[in-house]
């Protein structure tokens, strides 16, 4: 089962699990949000057994601290995540008892979920997506990369269900009031990837083991979700007959419906 509880600059928080118990993947958005998202989905806080970190910046950390505290909740992220983690003002009184430390390409078990990083471009610390399967099916989850990596690309291609960042239109980030450095920011290999950039991939990756493409981390400012939704669409034409279908657009600043994959 998958949902997301935001998704976008302004927060990210997501839920992957096996319908008794499962882990949230980022705290983004402020722990009564996730607590609520969550419920409304129908699952309860104690059915989160941890959280996964992608990065130490703060649209992926926010409620951290609160939640994590509050529900005793162990905090998995890699080395130097935990180092901005523990230096960044939004989390500096997180429990630190409640870190431990976990390796990209090193899997690991957790409510009956193997759960394998696997590193990435961005310009926070320690940055990662993951790989997460049980029995019957699997989530790959790459937000907040600059550009997709073979290694990105192997755990893309083994997901049944992919979470894949769709940040920004070209045109709309070219045209917009950003200031040089934001966008060229936004452009490099540190930074995300564009509604072309998700495209390419899936115009050149995508096969019938894909049964689910979420896309994920849209700006406010230079995106829309149609812009995204249709461009991976278009890019699948040709591939499937059930593009639409396929196809979710995660809402920024709402929870999902739950997915079961």
């Amino acid at each position: 089962m998958f949902c997301s509880l935001a998704s976008g600059s302004s927060g990210n928080s997501y839920y992957v699990g096996n319908g008794d118990e499962g882990l949230l993947i980022d705290a983004g958005i402020s722990s009564r949000r996730i607590v609520k998202a969550l419920a409304e989905n129908g699952i309860s806080m104690s059915q989160i057994k941890a959280v996964l970190i992608t990065h130490d910046h703060s649209d992926h950390i926010k409620g951290l601290t609160t939640l994590a505290n509050k529900y005793k909740l162990p905090v998995l992220a890699t080395p130097d995540c935990l180092k901005g983690i523990s230096q960044h003002p939004l989390t500096a009184e997180l429990d630190k008892s409640l870190m431990q430390t976990i390796k990209a390409q090193l899997s690991f078990r957790l409510s009956g979920l193997e759960v394998t990083p696997f590193s990435v471009p961005h310009d926070g610390m320690g940055n990662v997506g993951y790989h997460v399967r049980n029995s019957h099916a699997s989530l790959t989850l790459a937000t907040d990369l600059g550009v997709l990596t073979d290694e990105a690309i192997h755990y893309l291609k083994a997901a049944t269900a992919i979470v894949l960042e769709s940040n920004y239109d070209e045109e709309l980030l070219q045209k917009g009031s950003y200031p040089p450095y934001l966008k060229q920011r936004i452009r490099s290999h540190q930074g995300h990837l564009s509604n072309a950039d998700a495209a390419a991939f899936l115009q050149q990756h995508f096969h019938s083991g894909i049964q689910q493409i979420f896309l994920c981390h849209l700006s406010q400012h230079n995106n829309h979700p149609e812009l995204a939704r249709q461009s991976a669409i278009d890019a699948l034409n040709g591939c499937t007959p059930d593009a639409g279908k396929l196809v979710t657009v995660l809402p920024r600043g709402q929870r999902s419906p739950l997915f079961h994959l």
